[in-house]
């Protein structure tokens, strides 16, 4: 399992930038993720999206989309590249994909950092995907994210990042879209009871598939 920050990002030739909040919730057995990332001059949704993550050695990564904020049809999405360790920690991957600012597809370099997960006190972990496949939701220790359609337009798609305030014992929304509604921002229950890692359950008002559990 992993929480990851993005630090920077490149489109080759241009210098690197940060204009987003971004973190991914990554699980440890199956790869499944989640990434939502919120612009910083704006506080607006700039990308969100949800699916699976393949490794193959030596060092390539594929992300599988099943869910993403830009389009419909999430599978066509293109997302790989390579995955560099540097020596101060962070990770450098690299790759091409759709520049979302000059349509084309573009060489890009970003900076990831993970923050340490302790496995005692970040122990919960919960990925969960609605039945519909509509809705995708993580947890893992301080950090949730989650994310949403509701129908088939760019202002149907909805998420949030949000982090447990250890000093207030409650979770806080961090960034949202504006049409984040009570059960879509209503936080995975703390106590998780019986809920098994490939079994459905009930909350919120819908059925839910638990993708993986710890």
């Amino acid at each position: 399992m992993s929480i990851s920050f993005r630090q920077s990002i490149r489109w080759l030739p241009n210098d690197a930038t940060e204009p987003t909040h971004t973190v991914v919730l990554t699980g440890g057995k199956k790869g499944v993720f989640l990434d939502v990332r919120f612009l910083k001059e704006t506080n607006e949704l700039d990308w969100a999206f949800a699916g699976y993550r393949y490794d193959t050695p030596p060092n390539n990564v594929t992300f599988e989309h099943h869910i993403d904020s830009r389009t419909l049809d999430a599978r066509s999405v293109v997302d790989e590249g390579t995955n560099t360790p540097l020596p101060d920690g962070t990770t450098l991957e690299r790759g091409a994909m759709l520049n979302p600012d000059t349509g084309i597809v573009t060489p890009y370099e970003e900076v990831w950092e993970d923050a340490h997960v302790d496995p005692e006190r970040d122990a919960a972990v919960v990925f969960l995907r609605n039945k519909a496949g509509t809705v995708w939701r993580a947890r893992v220790g301080d950090w949730e994210l989650a994310m949403g359609r509701r129908g088939r337009d760019d202002e149907a798609f909805w998420a949030w990042q949000g982090k447990f305030n250890v000093k207030k014992g409650m979770w806080e929304m961090l960034y949202k879209t504006g049409n984040v509604g009570e059960e879509e921002g209503r936080p995975v229950p703390v106590e998780l009871g019986e809920w098994v890692e490939g079994s459905d359950v009930q909350w919120n008002g819908d059925v839910w598939t638990v993708l993986e559990r710890t």
